[in-house]
């Protein structure tokens, strides 16, 4: 059976660049709390035909950096994760080209899964948020 990918950069469990790559930077800043940055190039493939001569960032696009940062972290801990669901997820503003884009997320672990309370941020703006529930794959 071949195997699915949930987004263009996941492949079993490794991060790789490609051209959908909006995430510059990780950085785990206590033992619970990830942030990430992010830039929004005007020549993103994520703007082709959202929508023509008025380009949004689709909200498909933000909760993908949102996991990036999520996986990106998780590797830095030699551990594979699974995402479960997305929960409450809300897009308040749209993000448009050239932006930067700050994700903060705080984990907690829940019974055998861990949940990821995230926001995205432009100018102090809460962009998007939500949660994810994840699961540590075991090798």
């Amino acid at each position: 059976m071949k195997q699915r990918y949930l987004f263009p950069t996941m492949k079993k469990g490794l991060f790789v660049e490609d051209h959908w790559q909006l995430l510059q930077e990780v950085q785990t800043k206590e033992q619970n709390q990830i942030e990430g940055a992010a830039f929004v190039p005007t020549d993103s493939l994520w703007f082709s035909g959202h929508f023509p001569g008025e380009p949004i960032l689709p909200g498909i696009a933000l909760v993908h950096l949102v996991w990036q940062v999520i996986v990106r972290d998780a590797q830095k801990r030699s551990e594979e994760i699974r995402l479960d669901t997305l929960k409450r997820v809300r897009f308040t503003q749209p993000v448009r080209p050239g932006e930067h884009l700050s994700v903060i997320i705080t984990s907690s672990e829940v019974g055998a899964g861990t949940l990821y309370s995230f926001k995205v941020v432009s100018k102090e703006n809460v962009i998007c948020s939500g949660l994810i529930a994840a699961t540590k794959i075991k090798r």
